[in-house]
């Protein structure tokens, strides 16, 4: 009687303390952050992100810019369309936030005469007879093309240069103004590329995202616990120990500064599914506990004994799979693998100290039949498990041809990323980028920094601006780049206005007495920003333009593409030039992928084979643990090599979280197993009990585990999809591992030679 009121009042207690701690993770959760910054996915110990930040500092940033994409099906030589962008680009050039446009109807070819400078507009919106003439002046024009125009003649793109700022709600207003502003002008199609937006709709995407997959995931859980346990408080009390987990979690990050990002954002349908997993193996050997008779005290007992050590063993396997993912040098990673790995350690807590304060205050539950009985699941597995035994040769070979499949795939895995995948998000985006793409030079920025390596000369020395041209050209030819701006630009473009304004004059000086003209007016022109591409000691220059995302894989046969051609063309005694830009560095943070998931894994195989060395003490029993859980991970990397699937900074971390997640099923089985041999009971019988009794969990389990990460593929964010897809097919195979391959394995390889001999015969062993 004693006992009873002090376990009783231990409950209340407990129950009062996870309330109150319950309570105040409510009143932060309203402070919750969203955030998209894409430069936290680069690795802040590089040198190429250094010299990028150094470089931006010195210039100005290659990403804050949008493009803003229109068309007119009749042609852009149509005075009302040209009207129409003329006011649009009045309305931009007005706002505060628009620090330059650059539009079909705002440049023009400077004359610089006698008497000044005469503004030449290429475009003369009010006198159509003049339109033809205006057509081959700016189809004959260099770097207006691809540019501003598209080749076929029925689309115009404006550059925005947009003044930089890290405050989201200021970027938010900005492209809702911009877009509402192109809303009131009738244009056939517009479209809107650039950091900001895809910010702005990354951010909108993540968050309804993040409570439609927690409204999903949520009913799914519900379905699956009352398919499981036929009864009212079979769902509640495990959802309740799985949502008090996910919200101390949202609150915990809100309250140290970490903003939700698209890694985060899985962070609720990760914990729902980890978690449940283990509520439902205690849950499940408590009832089967109870069908043998035992009071309700007993039972708990039992199930959280029996259970106890292998929950314990999943969780902290399940945070090593996440804690793998600190090694990588990517920070919104290690934030996502240490914070979920706490995620872990709180549902293991709650598991171990509120499910049990439920369980015990609440009334024994009514369970049906009798311990051992007919039940769909025993029949089924009892089946299964007759079944397997005889062909357990059959399913180690098929396992075999299956690894030399996957080692096929694994050859034709490739590390790359496009923009176009990872930067927007749903097909609205994926449009606007692709406008660009189809019908311009690209939206992806070049950048290149330039350093002259005798600091007395500069940038408007003669032999100088060969060396340039050089680089320039080897640009056009190799990246097919548009948008084009370098130190040459205003050096050509001041002696085109000195020579007339005529198309073919846009070219260098020719001479030393030339160039000196062409210097003595080089600030005449209006809207010349030299300073953005030379600084003011006029040694260091920078060259910027747009290319097509054609994707890291052929940037990287390009860059030496590149490199061969410069090897060959410039003078490295005069100039050095160096790629930067945020988009090669997304390019090489890719390279470094390989070496991360191999060294992340490495250690995460290391230690569960000591987990497996503790619960076993034996060499061979760690190789049998080890190697099913090895499987679903060669399969799913097979099965990207050959969907062509490729590695990327959004596919690199499924490995990780898959192995983390898909092990704890084979350490509940081996661990019943222990727990069976401990017994006195035969290998066969022993594996059988194991297999009758943890069968149910695992396929339950592993069922919420596919189904709450499938989810996941509808989402509009490609970097979620993939996540989702490969997950749940890695934890598939990983069930199909432990029904089939791990039993198998066990059989073969766990009896001592004279008992081998007997298990690889013929007959068959009845179970």
């Amino acid at each position: 009687m004693f006992n009873h009121k002090l376990r009783k009042t231990f409950s209340i207690v407990i129950i009062f303390c996870v309330g109150l701690i319950t309570m105040a993770a409510l009143t932060i959760l309203p402070q919750v952050k969203f955030d998209y910054k894409f430069e936290k996915f680069l690795p802040p110990s590089d040198e190429d992100l250094r010299f990028y930040w150094e470089h931006t500092n010195r210039f100005e940033s290659d990403n804050d810019f949008l493009l803003v994409g229109l068309e007119n099906k009749t042609g852009i030589f149509n005075q009302e369309f040209l009207t129409q962008i003329d006011s649009l680009t009045k309305v931009f050039e007005a706002k505060d936030y628009v620090e330059k446009v650059a539009s079909p109807t705002n440049i023009n070819n400077p004359i610089i005469g006698p008497f000044g400078v005469i503004k030449s507009a290429y475009i003369h919106i009010d006198s159509p007879e003049l339109y033809e003439k205006d057509s081959v002046r700016i189809f004959g024009a260099p770097g207006l093309v691809g540019s501003l125009f598209s080749e076929d003649g029925k689309k115009v793109s404006l550059f925005l240069k947009i003044k930089p700022s890290d405050d989201r709600k200021a970027n938010d207003k900005t492209i809702q103004d911009i877009e509402a502003v192109i809303e009131g002008f009738s244009f056939d199609e517009a479209h809107v590329a650039g950091k900001i937006k895809g910010a702005f709709y990354f951010i909108k995407k993540m968050e309804f995202e993040l409570i439609l997959f927690m409204s999903i995931t949520c009913l799914l859980l519900i379905s699956f616990l009352y398919v499981s346990f036929r009864s009212f408080w079979g769902v509640w009390v495990p959802m309740a120990v799985v949502g008090i987990t996910i919200l101390w979690m949202i609150a915990f990050m809100t309250l140290i500064g970490k903003p939700i990002n698209f890694m985060t954002t899985l962070l609720p349908t990760i914990l729902f599914v980890v978690c449940i997993s283990n509520v439902v193996h205690i849950v499940e050997k408590y009832l089967d506990e109870l069908r043998k008779k035992k009071s309700k005290i007993e039972a708990l007992t039992t199930a959280f004994k029996e259970i106890g050590l292998a929950t314990f063993f999943t969780a902290f396997t399940t945070a090593v799979g996440f804690l793998s993912l600190y090694t990588a040098m990517i920070v919104p990673i290690k934030e996502f693998g240490w914070v979920t790995a706490i995620g872990v350690y709180v549902a293991f807590f709650l598991s171990f100290s509120l499910l049990p304060a439920l369980l015990y205050l609440l009334k024994e539950p009514k369970v049906k039949g009798a311990h051992g009985d007919d039940s769909f699941w025993t029949l089924k597995l009892h089946r299964l498990f007759l079944w397997l035994i005889p062909k357990r040769q059959k399913i180690f070979l098929t396992v075999l041809v299956t690894m030399c499949i996957s080692f096929i795939g694994i050859h034709e895995l490739e590390f790359n990323n496009k923009f176009l995948e990872d930067y927007a998000s749903g097909e609205e985006m994926r449009n606007d980028y692709r406008f660009f793409e189809d019908n311009f030079s690209g939206f992806r920025p070049f950048e290149m920094s330039l350093t002259l390596k005798d600091t007395t000369k500069s940038f408007y020395d003669f032999e100088v601006m060969q060396e340039v041209d050089k680089i320039e050209k080897g640009i056009e030819k190799v990246f097919g780049a548009g948008f084009m701006v370098s130190p040459n630009t205003f050096i050509k473009g001041t002696r085109r206005a000195l020579k007339g304004g005529k198309n073919e004059e846009y070219v260098l000086p020719k001479d030393e007495k030339e160039l000196k003209k062409v210097k003595r007016n080089l600030r005449r022109l209006p809207k010349v920003n030299v300073r953005s591409f030379v600084t003011d000691n006029g040694y260091q220059g920078r060259i910027n333009a747009k290319v097509k995302d054609v994707g890291g894989k052929q940037m990287r046969v390009l860059n030496q593409e590149f490199k061969d051609y410069m090897r060959s063309n410039l003078n490295h005694d005069l100039i050095e030039y160096r790629i930067t830009g945020m988009p090669f560095l997304v390019d090489k943070t890719n390279e470094f992928l390989a070496s991360n998931i191999v060294y992340s894994l490495t250690i995460a195989f290391i230690i569960i084979a000591i987990i497996m060395g503790i619960l076993f003490q034996s060499f061979r029993m760690i190789i049998i643990a080890v190697l099913p859980n090895l499987l679903p991970l060669l399969v799913i990397a097979g099965f990207m090599g050959l969907s062509g699937i490729n590695i990327k900074i959004s596919t690199s971390i499924i490995f990780a979280i898959a192995f983390g997640i898909a092990v704890d099923d084979t350490i509940h089985f081996m661990s019943k197993l222990r727990i069976e041999l401990n017994k006195g009971k035969s290998i066969i019988y022993a594996l059988k009990r194991t297999y009758l009794s943890t069968g149910k969990a695992i396929v339950v389990t592993s069922l919420i585990l596919c189904s709450g990460f499938l989810i996941l593929v509808g989402s509009a964010i490609s970097s979620t999809f993939y996540i989702g897809l490969l997950v749940s097919l890695t934890l598939l195979f990983a069930v199909l591992s432990d029904l089939f391959f791990l039993p198998v394995l066990i059989l073969l390889f766990f009896q001592e030679p004279k008992k081998k001999r007997k298990l690889f015969g013929k007959k068959s062993i009845s179970a």
